[in-house]
């Protein structure tokens, strides 16, 4: 174990934009959907070299937003991509430091997983996923943009 070493769990995220209006989103008018000036796996490479060079870890990467699936299937599958073969290149610093090496992980609403679905199969990404309890107010409060119900397709 490296005493000069910290570790941490790392909660990034690639996107502001969302799928949903979700009726009590904290980010509110900030999920609109307009494309940013800077790649997402370059910016999440960028952070990881920092942290390291400062011997700071993640022992795991979790992808968060505004909403993931919104990247395209390429930005999708190469930030995945990425988080795999970091797993893979770290996998003995983890678990010499007492940490399971995990596998991608996001946080979705799930509105359009299945657009993403052979990249999660491809790399065993586990998911978590949000809908509201009890279901009618999920379809009360968890709509699109357009200000549909969402339960169905979720």
């Amino acid at each position: 174990m490296n005493e000069n070493l910290r570790f941490i769990h790392l909660l990034y995220v690639p996107t502001m934009a969302c799928n949903m209006a979700c009726k009590y989103c904290y980010l509110e008018d900030e999920t609109k959907d307009i494309k940013c000036n800077y790649n997402a796996l370059d910016t999440l490479k960028y952070a990881i070299d920092k942290f390291k060079k400062s011997n700071v870890i993640p022992f795991n990467i979790s992808l968060h937003g505004g909403e993931v699936t919104v990247l395209s299937k390429n930005e999708f599958h190469d930030i995945i991509e990425y988080i795999s073969n970091y797993y893979g290149d770290n996998k003995e610093l983890l678990i010499g430091n007492g940490f399971k090496v995990s596998k991608p992980h996001i946080k979705t609403n799930l509105l359009d997983l299945d657009k993403h679905i052979d990249t999660i199969n491809e790399f065993d990404v586990t998911v978590s996923g949000s809908l509201d309890l009890p279901l009618k107010l999920h379809d009360e409060y968890r709509v699109t943009k357009g200000g549909k119900k969402t339960l169905d397709k979720i």
